[in-house]
């Protein structure tokens, strides 16, 4: 099963990964999405925030921005990370990276 994880702030994916107010968590197995749930960061630190999601057994992380450090966290943890995406409804995200179609186009986070 993967738990796929996207930042989200004001009902949309947030522009950066550590300014985010809750993350939209979508658990799939064989392609199906079996459910979501939407979860608020517990604490505005990004350097807290990849541990919150490796606790939560994240498996693939899709953002538009985020700094390295968090990345190089979750790339340790095994935690697929997708960076430059697109500002797009989630649930098209999601479908496009289970299927093989999710672009991305580098980080658009600089630091």
């Amino acid at each position: 099963m993967k738990t796929i994880a996207f930042p989200f702030k004001e009902n949309k994916l947030s522009l950066h990964f550590g300014l985010s107010s809750h993350f939209k968590f979508y658990f799939e197995k064989n392609g199906k999405i079996l459910k979501t749930e939407l979860l608020p960061v517990p604490a505005q630190q990004p350097d807290l925030i990849p541990n919150w999601l490796i606790d939560k057994g994240v498996t693939d992380l899709v953002a538009a921005g985020i700094g390295l450090k968090p990345i190089e966290i979750l790339n340790q943890h095994k935690i697929n990370v997708f960076v430059g995406v697109k500002m797009k409804d989630l649930n098209e995200l999601v479908r496009e990276l289970l299927d093989g179609t999710l672009e991305t186009n580098g980080n658009l986070c600089d630091h």
